[in-house]
Formats: structure tokens, sequence, C-alpha cells
């Protein structure tokens, strides 16, 4: 009865999954008809990331919030850094007294008044006090956070004010200036569409369409929705309105890809 039971279960899950293939592969039309395929289609953003805290310490300035733009290069984060500043500037000194000390090792070395051993230890003191400060320097530039890209904050992960560790998340930004498109698309499609072939998005949430185009296919053809991934890309200068997320329909000539 178990068994019984169990190859039921299985034909009905093959089943659904041929199902959801064969509706998939009707949002498009057979190719011999004069008309275009409509895929649906989600907006992503070309670039996005979650900006981190590269130190442990408090955070001294954070104004963005959700929703505001920034340009590329402006202040995002800035952390107290007080205590880095001030090892920065004792490592400083440290360097300076190091090279002193290297300078009279070498006069002495000229007159043979000092071991060679004394010699390489002062060389070997200079090296670390060196390293030392040029770890100095990467803890205070760390310090401040600007904007990789000109863009919009998505989400604010902390409070100005807190305490946060090494590695903790920040801020989520994305571009807004330029956004991808990932589609699915029958498998029958890999032998006529291509990389640069145009199409347009029709988008829910505007009702506008928009050009783009393919910049890349997808590596592998799902067997069971006999489906592959393509990638494109928003190609109208005005896109300051749109946001990731938004959803549609990449609307293709029925001819896309074929040769001439």
């Amino acid at each position: 009865m178990r068994r019984f039971l169990g190859h039921r279960l299985c034909v009905c899950l093959v089943g659904s999954l041929i199902m959801v293939a064969q509706a998939r592969a009707s949002e498009t039309v057979d190719e011999a008809s004069g008309e275009s395929s409509s895929i649906r289609v989600q907006l992503k953003a070309k670039d996005q990331m979650v900006l981190s805290s590269q130190l442990s310490g408090r955070i001294k300035t954070l104004a963005w919030r959700e929703g505001q733009t920034f340009k590329k290069g402006q202040l995002l984060v800035n952390f107290d850094c007080a205590i880095y500043r001030a090892k920065l500037n004792y490592a400083l000194a440290a360097e300076t007294a190091a090279q002193k000390k290297k300078a009279i090792a070498q006069r002495l070395d000229n007159l043979q008044s000092i071991s060679v051993m004394e010699v390489s230890q002062a060389e070997s003191d200079l090296i670390m006090a060196k390293a030392e400060r040029q770890i100095g320097d990467v803890m205070v530039k760390r310090c401040a956070i600007k904007a990789p890209f000109s863009g919009r904050v998505s989400e604010r992960l902390v409070e100005q004010g807190e305490f946060v560790s090494e590695g903790e998340p920040l801020l989520d930004i994305y571009d807004n200036r330029a956004y991808v498109v990932e589609l699915i698309v029958p498998s029958n499609w890999v032998r006529r569409i291509k990389v640069g072939d145009a199409f347009k998005v029709k988008l829910d949430e505007t009702a506008q369409e928009y050009p783009a185009k393919v910049t890349r296919l997808g590596a592998v053809i799902d067997p069971l929705s006999q489906s592959f991934s393509v990638f494109g890309q928003i190609t109208s200068k005005e896109q300051n309105h749109l946001l990731p997320g938004m959803s549609g329909s990449a609307l293709f000539a029925h001819q896309v890809g074929a040769s001439p």
C-alpha cells in the first residue's frame, strides 16, 4: 500500500513539474506565428551592495536614511576614531625615532664604532616602525566610509551613536542609474537569441515600455522546466524613477536572434 501511494505521489509531482514547464512555455508563441513573445521579468539594480564596518567602534555620523540619494565619493558613515588617530600619531613618532636611530647607527658603522648586529637591529626597528605606521594609516582611513558610486539608500541597518563590531552591516545601497532584468525563456530560444538582441520591457508599476538589450545568456538549461536564464539591461537614459523589484514583461519580436 505504501509503495502504491509513493508511486502515485511521484507521478503527481512529475505531472506538476510538466504543467509548470508547459505554463512557462505557453507565455511565448510559436516561432511560425507573426506575434510577439512575452516573458515575465523582474527589475534589479546593476550595482547593489551592503556596506559593512571595517573596524570596531562607535558611529559618529550617519545621516543617510532609506530613499535618500547620494553622489560618488560622498561621506556615508563616519566613526569616532580618536583612539585610532592617537595610535597613528604614536606610530609616526616611533617611525621618526627609528629613522634617527638607524642614521646614527650608519654613521657609527662608518667609523667602525658599532657592531654589525647593532646596525642590523636598527634597520629591523625601522622596518617594524614603518609597518606599524602603515597599519595606523589603514585604520584611520577605515574611519570614514565614502560612496563607491552614485545611488540610493535602500535600507539603514544601524543608528548613529551605536557601537558596532568589525564586519557588521551598516547600509544597503544601490546604483539607481542602471538597471538589469533577468528572465526565464524556453530552451528552444537558445538557437535564436544572442547577446546584443534588442527588446522592450513593459513594467506593471509604471505602465511604460523601456528599451533594453540582451547582455548575457545563462550557462545551463533546466532539464525539468526546459528553460534557461537570459540577462538584459535597460538602455533608457532616464532610469532614476525606477525601483528594484519592479516587474513586468519583456517583449521580443518572434524572429528574435534569428539569422536574416
